[in-house]
């Protein structure tokens, strides 16, 4: 049977499957927001039916994309800043950004949106911002964010202050074959107050990996 026919049997479609014109005008007399509002409504219960049977922390990861075969008033590809759920592998919210330097604003926006207390987020080098992380600390999060040179003075003050130092703590993984070779790794844990020079912007229970 059909597609067709199976909507006709729900009494569906009776007149046939609408034209593009019907289908351009019921998409552009839409709500968007309040369409995305109820979407993430929607996402928001399913992802809490899902977690319910799942006992680990959540890891909630953030990230940006641009989003392909869509095009904005200025020419370039809109940017998604979304929050997926790593234990539950659903999208939990969105928050469009119109270019990409705008992704570091569209984060505490997206935060904002959904319940990080007592969860982990992750994010690449672009959210560590101070806005992000004090977002992140007074929702009551948790939040491994890489360090690059986008944060220069932190991360080249840390790297210098580090032989300084003891870890409190470290552990070593391997020998494994791993990409062709075999590799064993050491993870070392440092106390973040002690190495951090700039504690008024940057400091708090932060951990140095």
């Amino acid at each position: 049977m059909s597609s067709t026919k199976k909507f006709r049997k729900m009494g569906m479609l009776k007149n046939g499957i609408p034209s593009v014109a019907t289908f351009c005008r019921v998409e552009n007399g839409s709500d968007d927001p309040a369409m995305a509002d109820s979407m993430q409504a929607f996402a928001e219960n399913f992802h809490n039916e899902l977690f319910k049977a799942c006992r680990d922390r959540e890891i909630v990861c953030v990230d940006g994309k641009s989003e392909r075969g869509t095009v904005q008033e200025n020419g370039r590809s809109p940017d998604i800043v979304s929050a997926y759920s790593f234990n539950t592998g659903i999208t939990i919210a969105t928050e469009a950004c119109k270019e990409k330097s705008n992704e570091i604003k569209a984060v505490p926006i997206l935060l904002d949106k959904i319940d990080i207390s007592g969860k982990i987020v992750t994010a690449d080098a672009m959210s560590m911002q101070k806005d992000i992380v004090e977002k992140i600390r007074k929702k009551g999060g948790d939040f491994p964010i890489e360090l690059k040179a986008n944060q220069p003075s932190l991360r080249y003050g840390i790297e210098d202050r580090l032989v300084e130092h003891t870890p409190v703590y470290s552990y070593t993984e391997g020998p494994e074959l791993a990409r062709g070779r075999i590799e064993t790794g050491t993870y070392r844990v440092y106390d973040g107050p002690d190495i951090i020079a700039d504690k008024k912007k940057w400091g708090g229970n932060t951990t140095i990996i």
